[in-house]
């Protein structure tokens, strides 16, 4: 909470700070075991709120580019629903909208989403609840975030640089950790 409250006001972009999540290698949307994590564009001028905001956003644009990935294959809803502990901190779901374009629903205790899902699948084995559908009404929407225009504009404008990272360091990280 209180590294939240800190960044809350830290601009989109992080002015300009990219953080890539890759600090054990990658599996989705490439594999590398060799990838890893970095701030790129850093300068003096670059204070602990945007390192710490600029690692919720690379998490956001690697999710982003997940995303992507799998929309080649099957079309995603527009209205993403988050769920375990990152859906807790309001602002990461904030960023994620931006990140994204896209809607994001948070439900109430995110953090037991799975728990959930797997006491619904039981109780539909034992008869308890007719349809796995009827889990809907057992399920409410807590909080809906939507996309800041004028942030995911930015956002759009730093996504392929972030993708850029690892094309333009595969070779590095495999000759460094390789």
């Amino acid at each position: 909470d209180y590294m939240m409250q800190a960044i809350k006001e830290a601009p989109p972009g992080s002015n300009g700070v990219i953080f890539t999540p890759w600090l054990h290698g990658n599996r989705c949307p490439f594999e590398d075991p060799n990838a890893r994590g970095m701030f790129f564009n850093i300068s003096i001028e670059t204070g602990k709120t945007e390192l710490i905001h600029a690692v919720l956003e690379g998490v956001c644009y690697h999710l982003r580019w997940q995303l992507e990935a799998m929309e080649r294959k099957v079309k995603a809803a527009q209205t993403i629903r988050l769920v375990g502990g990152g859906a807790l901190a309001s602002l990461t779901c904030q960023i994620l909208a931006d990140v994204l374009g896209r809607e994001i629903e948070t439900v109430d205790n995110p953090q037991n989403s799975g728990a959930v899902g797997a006491a619904v699948v039981m109780a539909v084995g034992l008869g308890l609840i007719p349809d796995i559908t009827d889990a809907d009404n057992l399920v409410t929407i807590k909080e809906r975030y939507i996309p800041n225009p004028r942030h995911t504009t930015i956002y759009n404008r730093y996504f392929p640089v972030f993708k850029s990272l690892y094309y333009n360091n595969r070779e590095a990280f495999s000759l460094i950790n390789g």
